[in-house]
């Protein structure tokens, strides 16, 4: 009997074995499905799903697994170990060659891509160079010999300019006098024109040509000029001497670029280069600039001529990428990754060579080609990954196998008889196994997708509906289980539905709240644009929907001006409510009396006659005579009040306090006088200022709130406000806010301000 009909003969044994277990085991499961019918649903010895399931797949899963055991053992047996070896080590010896050889090939594409773009960069930068001498040298020129040269009128900026080319001066800042001390050197200065227009005509690249002066003048050439004309005249200043190409190129005596930077000026991506010149003395007398569009000069380093499995960048010493292969215009900044090793090594050769070297990063192995950029803190690097130039080893060394895997083709068919005579046999089984298995999946499958569907329709919206599903197994635990559920689920969302629109009508009622407390305080800024004589900015930041702390401000008389900041006991909507009462009361009586010592008497009688939740508010009212400036005032238990006088920084006035108003009736309240000369400002607030806590609860404090203060004392009231409020924000961080915080900040500009004279 040859090897084949032994094969054979034991897949018919081990078939017909399986068929018998097969047909004994099916037996034995429909006698034991007609038994379990008849359980009860709760009983223990009920049928399971997991015993139907298992009974069709156990006997797909015990044929499969002996058929494919058999026929890998005897494939396993009849490949010849020896013909993959030879195979194997074929291709791996070929394709190391051929990756060897390529490696190298890359090593060369890499340095001489490297070598012909920094030629090309180095050209373009010593153009640069050439023009900015040349310019340098005209410039010392005119310093020294100016009888050589006639002055040439320099004009202010204006519209008229806009869009033309054009020479006009810009001054550092506003105490220079131009017609005093600089207009003569300007002028002579302006002789540098005869040089700009025709690089500019020539060289698109420049963007602006310009002269600055270390007297404080700057002359330049281009046709931004409604940039600078469009600006408020006090801001019409350019203190070019703190900028970074000035500063470097006047320090380092030399020629300076400045790497891709968005001007502020011209707003677009430009590279400043710089060169100082000097007087006559040899004395450093300012700086030529030329400002460049450096983008296509990078793009084209780049992108031009870079082999498409290659990327290369221009990085700035700090790591910056000013540019990268493909890289779009607006693209936010991004570190080169590696920088450190890259300058170790470019340190270590020299300025004007270069390196290559290897390094392991996302891409896989890549080799790194960089050189600097002369003259700059620019270096140039060519990446291209390892990978990419292999692949076609990698290819070859799969034909070569492929190639060879044709000779033991003989060797295969032999294997292939014995796996056809498997596979007939494997097929007859797997059918009766199929057949086996559908019949019983049906059954159980039925009453899953009834399942599916009721599951479905609930959850459609039709929370009435119930499943009907009432098996014997686990499918019906869980039908009913789902009928319980969907009765829990209907009878919450009637229970849902209700509180919902409780919860929406209070946040409707709190918002119309919030709207009515803010509609009580002056929210319109300018408050009084027709005065001149005072300033005043006010907000306040509730810790909840609506609060308790309120502050007014109003003019009883044309010459008197009420101010008042209070903070009620408690918060949310009885605290709101309180200061609304509060609030319209002061304001009422103020204009009866003049003194708010009487003011507050009134109201704390009117409000102690019906306080039955024992209310109160701090308060601090002062009224402000506008033609003298003496404030008079009374402080009802309120935080002290931070005063700034002319030329000096806030300071805290400890003011004499009283009881708050609505404590109890029949007390007195102690009025204080003072005088805010012209240029002082009055900072008030509520304890919700000094009591702001964050994260590690530490409160702002009144230290941090002074420290704040004086660093915006000379800002308006607007201003002063928005720092508070920024400073507050970052000291809490993340952390709620407890209690509410209100600030107001009034500035007292004196009467001649008012009249239209100097205060």
């Amino acid at each position: 009997m040859t090897g084949i009909s032994t094969v054979t003969l034991i897949f018919i044994l081990f078939g017909l074995i399986i068929l018998i277990f097969s047909a004994s085991y099916f037996v034995m499961f429909k006698r034991y499905g007609k038994d379990a019918a008849a359980y009860d649903p709760e009983s223990k010895q009920r049928g399971s799903i997991f015993f139907k399931l298992s009974s069709a797949v156990i006997g797909i899963v015990v044929i499969t697994l002996i058929l494919s055991s058999i026929i890998s053992i005897f494939a396993i047996k009849r490949v010849h170990s020896f013909t993959e070896k030879i195979n194997t080590g074929f291709a791996n010896g070929a394709a190391d060659l051929s990756e060897a050889a390529m490696i190298a090939d890359l090593e060369d594409q890499v340095g001489d891509q490297l070598s012909e773009k920094i030629a090309y960069v180095n050209e373009a930068v010593n153009s640069y160079m050439d023009d900015a001498v040349f310019l340098q040298s005209y410039m010392n020129d005119i310093y020294k010999n100016a009888d050589n040269y006639h002055p040439l009128q320099v004009s202010d900026v204006s519209m008229d300019m806009a869009g033309k080319l054009s020479l006009y001066k810009l001054l550092a800042n506003k105490d220079i006098r131009y017609e005093e001390g600089v207009k003569e050197e300007a002028e002579y200065a302006a002789n540098i024109v005869k040089l700009f227009k025709p690089l500019k005509h020539v060289n698109s690249e420049y963007v602006d040509l310009y002269v600055a002066t270390e007297t404080g003048v700057l002359i330049s050439y281009d046709d931004f000029a409604e940039i600078a004309a469009a600006a408020e005249e006090s801001e019409r200043f350019y203190e070019f001497r703190s900028r970074d190409w000035y500063r470097q190129a006047k320090n380092d005596r030399e020629i300076r670029f400045i790497s891709r930077y968005v001007d502020s000026f011209i707003k677009g991506n430009v590279t400043t280069c710089a060169i100082p010149f000097y007087d006559g003395k040899g004395d450093f007398a300012g700086c030529v600039g030329m400002d460049i569009y450096t983008d296509n000069l990078y793009q084209t380093m780049v992108n031009s001529n870079i082999s498409d499995n290659m990327e290369a960048y221009v990085v700035e010493s700090s790591g910056r990428i000013l540019a990268s292969k493909d890289m779009e215009e607006g693209t936010a900044d991004t570190s080169f990754p590696g920088i450190e090793e890259l300058k170790s090594k470019l340190d270590s050769k020299g300025t004007d060579e270069t390196v290559i070297y290897t390094v392991d990063d996302n891409d896989g192995k890549c080799y790194i080609g960089a050189s600097y950029i002369r003259h700059t803190d620019w270096i140039f690097v060519v990446k291209a990954p390892m990978e990419s130039y292999t692949r076609a080893a990698t290819e070859i060394r799969s034909d070569i196998g492929n190639s060879i895997a044709v000779i033991s083709k003989n060797f295969d068919m032999t294997i292939q008889q014995v796996i056809n005579h498997c596979l007939v046999i494997f097929a007859f089984l797997l059918v009766l196994a199929s057949v086996f298995s559908a019949i019983h999946s049906l059954k159980v499958i039925k009453p899953v997708r009834c399942l599916e569907k009721d599951v479905l329709r609930f959850s459609k919206g039709d929370l009435s509906h119930r499943s009907k599903v009432d098996t014997r197994d686990e499918i019906g635990d869980l039908a009913r289980s789902f009928n319980g559920m969907a009765a829990s689920i209907q009878q919450y969302m009637e229970t849902i539905k209700i509180v919902t629109a409780k919860e929406e009508r209070i946040a409707t009622e709190l918002s119309m709240a919030k709207d009515i407390q803010t509609s009580l305080l002056p929210n319109n800024f300018p408050a009084f644009p027709d005065r001149q004589d005072f300033d005043i900015y006010a907000s306040m930041d509730p810790a909840k929907v609506v609060g308790g702390d309120f502050y007014d401000f109003f003019l009883v008389d044309e010459d008197h001006l009420a101010i008042v900041m209070a903070d009620v006991s408690g918060k949310g909507v009885p605290a709101s409510l309180f200061m609304a009462v509060a609030k319209t009361l002061i304001k009422t009586h103020a204009y009866i009396e003049d003194s708010p010592e009487k003011i507050f008497s009134f109201v704390n009688k009117v409000i102690c006659e019906n306080n039955q939740d024992d209310m109160f508010v701090t308060a601090w009212l002062g009224i402000l005579d506008l033609k003298t400036g003496l404030v008079k005032a009374v402080n009802a238990g309120h935080e002290y009040p931070a005063m700034m006088l002319p030329g000096k920084g806030f300071s805290l006035y400890k003011d004499v306090h009283t009881v708050p108003v609505g404590c109890m009736d029949g007390i007195s309240f102690k009025q204080y006088e003072f005088m805010l000369p012209p240029g002082s400002k009055l900072y008030l607030y509520t304890d919700g200022v000094t009591e702001a806590t964050n994260k590690e609860e530490k409160l702002f404090g009144t230290d941090r709130m002074m420290e704040a203060l004086n660093k915006v004392y000379d800002k308006t009231p607007e201003e002063i406000l928005s720092f508070m409020k920024k400073s507050i924000n970052d000291f809490v961080g993340e952390a709620p806010q407890f209690d509410d915080f209100t600030m107001l900040c009034v500035q007292f500009n004196g009467i001649s301000t008012q009249k239209g004279g100097e205060s």
